[in-house]
């Protein structure tokens, strides 16, 4: 019983699998499959293109806003800074003045809420007064959270911002600070003190429309006091963070920010952009799938009609009927039309595409009255045609309906004859309204594309010259340069040929101090200027551009003037003194060039470049305001500083540097009192190598201090081995360059060494002596006097130290430069001013050394004036340690104190 119910149950089991499942089915499947996945990937493309345009859109937006807050803010610190210039015309500044520039600003600027000036960092005066009293007589310097930053904005000389704070009075605001420094005849430069302003912040987000309760947008912003993306959020929900929101920097010159936005309520897509897409796909399945679907049915159907051609005519109708269903689900109209006696035979549907009442016999007047006029003499031609030929007819046109209405309908027919002879056509008509429709709309949705293709093309071509073009003068940049040197994108270089194809690289002398002085806004106008001259000394073939912050180049030819490139020169050197007005300001630039040949260089565009850069270089040296061409003894002497920079690096590494050894004398009783420790390089093949050969260089390579420290080491081993052979002096001194002076490790390193810091001196040049105001360098120079390190102002007299800063640093001794010593024996003017130096020192407790003395004449003058010590070739020239100790040994000339 079991097993007959098994196999009843796997025969239906077989016969409901072939009946569903089926090979033939599988281009069904397939061409389903394909239409969904299709508008799936549709679907995801009109996505992220709506998504990525509106992305685009709300940058250009954000960027907009934060030119706005930029350009506010800017405009409000420049104006600031206004003031504190004005300050430095007049540091005397008094109450009243004070207020009437204060109210000028306030009166100008709706954004600043306070202004305050410190002169030696204490608050004279405060604008507006009312409700601040309490601030005048303020001391920075007391106020702890202000301290710091105060400090800083002293002694880096440049303006700092802080903020957005909580005010006082209410709202947040920006803290701008100024430093004032005072360049004074008879005290030279100054710290004068500090102006302070307060800017409203509320105030530049009103002005920008980030308060605007209907706004579409939500913002926030980051880098709390300037510190840009890496900064705190000071403004907007943190909730925007995590919405992918668009970034665009702020910057202030002096700081910067980062605004962040996204659309009101995060980004979205409407789902209306998908419709069309779903509709389009339903028509392909409707259009594709199942057609196919009937037509595998009909072809399945007709198979089992041909298999069973032996069964009863009942089957036969069946068929048919199914025939028929399948013509009126697919909506098609089948008629006949005898060419003899011209009558048609419509079926039902026919009529109803055509409109005319069942009941009514069809005649030709009513089918040529819904034809739509300009298709009449087509379709009439056509069908004249197919009736000579016999052929089929295959054609659309459109119908004119009483209410209106168009309709497009397709006839396809097929002629045949009949038993009698007679040639009869039977055709389908089926409405396609909807499928032309669809067809105009994927027609439009196409030449949509195609317009935003253009468009991106446009924006291609727009980055392109972005990336290539410098953003201020619009002239090629320095990747443009590279490329049309290596000839690329048809570029035509070299001119002509190789020797008539010149590089003028310029390089603009003042450019800093304008942007110093006047701000980064002169200095665009500036370079904008300079651009405008190039352009106006250019021929057509040549090529400008800028490639730096001042410097441009061009290409020239010499092939038609062999004095062009140094025309080029001299006419840009000549234009460049005249002063360009910039808002009432009068602003002088100045040009030195360097010219190489693409010849020399050997057709190599890098070496072109350096050739350029060597003949600038050497216009700089020169003087500024002139060109210089490249030539072999420029490139030899580059090569010769190349390689005696690679031997000073690698005799730091083999620590061949070493100390000389001058003696210092009591200037009343020559008794020896001290050493200076003169640095000497023992090249292993050049001999021994004198500073001024290379301390030049050592300064620009950044490794003074490893020289100094090499110097210094060897300076205490000396004096130990002075004291082991018995011959002991007070103290050693070493030069301190500015860079190991202003080393954070300097003070550590030296207590890790074994030595007295009493016996040891330090001297320092004027100019490092002025560079004091570092604070690196001056936390050095105090730990140096706690360990008990003198210190000695070399070559005084030089530079220039002012008689204050003397007051500040207060060192053991000065040493005169000896180039004041020698004319002192000859000239009663030069006795005078070495006198009054050494009164000076004596004045403020600061003891003298005399340098320079070359005779016992100069010995006895400088004693006479006060001196204490004395130092020269009439006591000792430098010397090794050896020979200074067999100098200075018993029953030399001078004797040991």
């Amino acid at each position: 019983m079991n097993n007959e119910r098994n196999e009843k149950w796997l025969k239906s089991w077989a016969a409901l699998r072939e009946r569903f499942w089926n090979v033939a089915h599988l281009p069904v499947v397939v061409a389903t499959l394909v239409i969904v996945a299709v508008a799936l990937i549709a679907e995801d493309i009109s996505k992220n293109a709506y998504l990525e345009k509106s992305r685009a859109e709300l940058r250009n937006k954000a960027t907009q806003v934060a030119l706005t807050i930029q350009g506010a803010i800017i405009a409000n610190i420049e104006t600031g800074r206004g003031l504190a210039n004005v300050i430095r015309t007049e540091p005397d500044i008094d109450t009243e003045r004070f207020n009437q520039l204060a109210k000028q600003l306030f009166h100008n600027f709706s954004s600043m809420k306070l202004i305050a000036i410190a002169p030696n960092l204490v608050v004279s005066n405060i604008y507006p007064l009312e409700g601040n009293e309490s601030v005048i007589g303020l001391d920075y310097r007391d106020v702890e959270e202000q301290r710091d930053l105060v400090f800083e904005a002293r002694d880096k000389n440049e303006l700092t911002m802080a903020g957005p704070i909580d005010l006082v009075q209410g709202g947040t605001g920006l803290l701008v600070r100024y430093p004032v420094y005072i360049d004074s005849l008879d005290k030279g430069r100054y710290f004068w003190g500090i102006v302070s302003a307060v800017l409203d912040v509320d105030f530049f987000y009103q002005y920008a429309g980030l308060l605007d309760e209907d706004a579409e947008l939500d913002y926030a912003i980051v880098g709390k006091d300037g510190m840009g993306a890496s900064g705190e959020q000071f403004f907007g929900s943190e909730d925007i963070n995590e919405m992918d929101p668009i970034r665009v920097p702020v910057d202030f010159r002096i700081a910067q920010w980062e605004l962040r936005v996204v659309p009101h309520g995060g980004w979205s897509v409407p789902s209306s952009i998908f419709w069309l897409i779903r509709a389009i796909a339903f028509a392909a399945f409707l259009l594709v799938v199942v057609p196919m679907a009937i037509v595998f049915k009909l072809s399945r159907e007709r198979m089992a009609h041909l298999d069973a051609h032996i069964e009863s005519q009942r089957q036969l109708a069946s068929v048919s009927k199914r025939f028929e269903l399948a013509v009126d689900a697919l909506k098609l109209g089948v008629w006949e039309f005898d060419p003899a006696v011209r009558r048609f035979k419509w079926d039902q549907q026919t009529r109803e595409i055509y409109g005319i009442d069942p009941d009514c016999d069809v005649n030709e007047v009513d089918w040529k009255e819904r034809l739509f006029p300009e298709d009449r003499a087509r379709l009439f031609d056509d069908g004249r045609k197919a009736i000579a030929s016999e052929g089929k007819f295959c054609t659309d046109y459109r119908l004119q309906m009483p209410d209106g209405t168009i309709k497009t309908v397709r006839v396809s027919a097929l002629g045949w004859t009949d038993d009698d002879g007679k040639m009869i056509y039977v055709g389908v008509n089926w409405d396609i309204t909807k499928h032309v429709a669809r067809e105009e709309a994927l027609k439009d949705a196409r030449a949509e594309s195609e317009r935003r293709y253009q468009e991106l093309v446009k924006a291609k071509t727009r980055i392109e010259f972005n990336a290539l073009h410098d953003f201020l003068t619009k002239l090629p940049n320095r990747r443009y340069v590279d490329e049309f040197l290596n000839g690329e994108n048809g570029a035509p270089w070299p001119f002509e040929d190789a020797e008539n194809s010149w590089l003028l690289k310029v390089d603009l002398d003042g450019f800093k101090e304008i942007n110093d002085s006047f701000g980064h806004a002169a200095g665009d106008a500036m370079l904008l200027k300079v651009a405008d001259m190039l352009r106006s000394l250019k021929q057509e073939e040549e090529f400008i551009a800028r490639v730096g912050g001042d410097e441009f180049i061009m290409l020239c030819s010499s092939a038609q003037n062999r004095n062009r490139p140094q025309e080029l020169a001299e006419n840009l050197i000549a234009m460049m003194p005249e002063p360009q007005n910039y808002k009432g300001l009068a602003c002088r630039l100045g040009a030195s060039i360097g010219l190489s040949n693409w010849a020399d260089a050997k057709e190599s565009p890098d070496k072109l470049r350096s050739n350029a850069d060597l003949a600038l270089y050497q216009s700089k040296q020169n003087g500024k305001g002139c060109f210089t061409f490249f030539s072999q003894p420029l490139f030899q002497t580059a090569n010769e500083k190349r390689r005696l920079a690679d031997d000073l690096l690698r005799g730091i590494e083999n620590r061949e540097f070493i100390a000389y050894y001058q003696g210092q004398y009591n200037a009343e009783t020559h008794r020896l009192v001290g050493a200076e420790a003169l640095a000497r390089w023992a090249h292993p093949k050049r001999g021994l190598v004198y500073p001024d050969m290379f301390i030049d260089l050592a300064d620009s390579l950044g490794v003074t201090g490893e020289i100094d420290a090499m110097v210094m080491e060897h300076a205490l081993e000396t004096k130990q081995f002075w004291a082991d052979k018995g011959l002991n002096i007070d103290r050693v001194s070493v030069n301190v360059s500015a860079k190991r002076l202003s080393d954070r490790d300097l003070i550590p390193g030296l207590k890790a060494m074994d030595f007295d810091p009493s016996h040891l001196t330090f001297e320092l040049i004027e100019s490092t002596f002025l560079d004091r105001s570092a604070p690196q360098v001056a936390a050095n120079i105090r730990r140096l006097r706690e360990m008990g390190i003198e210190i000695e102002i070399d070559d005084f007299g030089t530079a220039y130290a002012s008689i204050v800063s003397l007051t500040h640093l207060l060192p053991n001794r000065l040493k005169i430069d000896r180039e004041l010593i020698l004319p002192v024996t000859s000239s009663e003017h030069q006795r005078e001013l070495v006198h009054s130096i050494i009164h000076i020192g004596r004045t403020l407790g600061i003891g003298v050394v005399a340098e320079g003395i070359e005779s016992l004449e100069h010995a006895e003058i400088l004693r006479v004036m006060g001196a204490d010590i004395l130092q020269g070739y009439a006591f000792s020239r430098p010397m090794t340690r050896e020979k200074f100790f067999t100098h200075h040994a018993k029953g030399s000339r001078f004797h040991v104190a």
